[in-house]
């Protein structure tokens, strides 16, 4: 999540939690993991939309004078924060690179892949989290696993009863929101699927009974399709951008108190707890698997995590090196290259900068080698990283405009795809008005799985046969029932986003009506004539997913 200072003094104004320390009790029998339910039907955010329930004046004064805070998640219902379900939205096309397009009559499917970004899964339990400092502080924080999980099984159901799986899957950064190897060794568990024990410490059980409460096992189903990954601020910084990862603070992890953070007021979650209340005293339950990773044993844990591609586009020797940043062909014999960029490199060269991105000049000249190679191939080129351009830092080796113009300048490239920002946000990219011979690319900020909204998206890039390609990009809201652990964190993140944080002022229906904009869209992109014609030497799916399948889809999230 990106870090400021805006509302630091209302935060700070807010501060106050439970000092009681948890009671020892009595271990639970361990329960058997249970599979979690989808809605019946499937659905997309073109189907149905969760919109946030207006704040009411009553309920914003609550808010702005202290008297409803974040942690008091038993009001929320009563002060009518949460979600509603809402007509979806059509596709808004986008003909900023294309004024003159038309659809060709041979159209190819080239690519269907799934996204995500941000799921920044969270150990709750951990003596060195913050949650007792407000604008910190997530309602659904002990939920993410939950939600997380959802994307995936709604994403795998997609796949499934589409008229072909997903080519592969796309992890835009900040997996974990705390670099601890539990909360990766979750994220990969997800990913690949299995049994997932979200607990840590003792064996609590909140409410009695399997699968009714956040610390229960459960089983993910996987994305049984290769995926590929980049690192975020939350891999390599305390809490996202609040200083490197120390031998101090990852001895505080595995212990029992609470780390002392000097700027704001520290604390974590009681898994005895229904609602997982905040304490900011000690004693916690220690765990070894509480450790958080520097730079070098991320890459490698997601480098090993097994699951489809082996290393996942890394090298064991790139990994170890804390290089982080690849170039692949992810369908065999197909000309179209993935260039995954690494914005946020060492521990030493990011203190200072916040949650913002880096680049440095190495990485540019293996960037610029790549487009370079993409282009003297004609392959389309698919560009992701954590940050967008805009969000790489003023101290940057590389600035964001630098990054921009190199991507600008190839044939190849029509999409760079980010997460961070936590929202929707398109940006179109062209050097047409320079006068230079350049065709343009989308850059899309796509929104977090732990806040709201929670999207994930299907990303289907269409070759028109005449010049231009047309990029589907459909939301997903994941297709938990109301009745389950994953809405009640969608339902505790709509609330969240009205109080005022680091990054928002707390006004969610302005948030929601700038992101709306950004959802469903249909971008057309023309291609260099090498390209077009590289592309037609091969053999596609002529089947058009976005329109044949989910465009089909009759489920209303109910």
């Amino acid at each position: 999540m990106k870090r400021g200072a805006t509302v630091l003094a209302i935060a700070v104004a807010s501060l106050g939690c439970s000092d009681e320390a948890p009671v020892p009790q009595e271990q639970p029998p361990t329960h058997d993991p249970v599979s979690y339910p989808l809605t019946e039907q499937p659905y997309t955010a073109l189907q149905a939309l969760w919109e946030p329930l207006p704040v009411s004046a009553q309920t914003r004064a609550l808010i702005d004078e202290g008297e409803l805070r974040p942690p008091d998640i038993d009001r929320f219902e009563e002060a009518g924060l949460g979600v509603q379900l809402a007509a979806g939205q059509p596709w808004i096309e986008q003909l900023e690179l294309a004024p003159g397009f038309s659809e060709g009559s041979e159209r190819n499917s080239l690519l269907y892949i799934w996204q995500a970004a941000d799921p920044q899964l969270i150990d709750e339990e951990s003596p060195i989290r913050l949650e007792a400092f407000d604008p910190l502080y997530r309602p659904q924080g002990h939920l993410t696993l939950h939600s997380f999980e959802s994307h995936v099984r709604t994403a795998a159901r997609l796949s499934d009863i589409s008229g072909r799986p997903f080519d592969f899957a796309l992890l835009a950064g900040d997996l974990s929101d705390g670099s601890q190897r539990n909360e990766l060794d979750w994220m990969v568990a997800i990913l690949n699927g299995g049994a997932i024990d979200p607990d840590s410490g003792r064996d609590d059980d909140p409410v009695p009974g399997p699968g009714n409460d956040y610390s229960d096992p459960f089983l993910s189903v996987g994305l049984s399709v290769p995926w590929y990954a980049v690192i975020g601020n939350h891999e390599t910084l305390y809490n996202g951008g609040f200083g490197a990862i120390t031998e101090e603070l990852r001895a505080f992890a595995v212990g029992t108190e609470v780390y002392n953070f000097p700027l704001f007021k520290n604390g974590f979650r009681d898994g005895t707890t229904v609602n997982a209340d905040v304490r900011s005293e000690g004693p916690a339950q220690a765990d070894e698997r509480r450790t958080p990773l520097y730079l070098e044993e991320v890459l490698s844990l997601i480098q090993q995590a097994g699951g489809s591609p082996a290393g996942h586009g890394m090298s064991a020797d790139d990994a170890a090196a804390g290089i982080g940043y690849f170039s692949v062909h992810p369908m065999e014999g197909k000309p179209i290259r993935l260039i995954a960029l690494n914005t946020v490199f060492s521990d030493a060269t990011t203190v200072g900068v916040g949650s913002l991105g880096i680049f440095d000049e190495e990485q540019f000249d293996w960037l610029r080698q790549q487009l370079d190679d993409a282009d003297a191939n004609a392959e389309l080129v698919v560009v992701m990283s954590h940050h967008k351009s805009d969000d790489l830092s003023d101290t940057s080796p590389v600035t964001g405009a630098e990054l921009s113009a190199v991507l600008e300048a190839s044939d190849g490239v029509v999409l760079h795809v980010t997460g961070h920002g936590h929202r929707n946000e398109k940006a179109v990219y062209s050097q047409a008005s320079m006068g230079l011979d350049a065709f343009g690319y989308w850059e899309l900020m796509l929104a977090s799985t732990i806040d709201f909204p929670m999207h994930s998206r299907v990303i289907e890039i269409v070759d028109e046969g005449n010049g231009y390609v047309s990029i589907y990009c459909t939301n997903l809201g994941h297709n938990a029932p109301v009745d389950s652990l994953a809405h009640r964190a969608r339902q505790l993140a709509a609330a969240k986003a009205a109080f005022p944080s680091f990054d928002t002022e707390g006004d969610i229906e302005a948030a929601w009506a700038e992101d709306l904009p950004s959802q469903n869209l249909l971008l057309r992109v023309p291609i260099a004539p090498a390209l077009a014609a590289n592309l037609a030497t091969h053999r596609w799916q002529t089947r058009i997913e976005s329109e044949q399948t989910l465009l089909t889809l009759d489920g209303d999230g109910t």
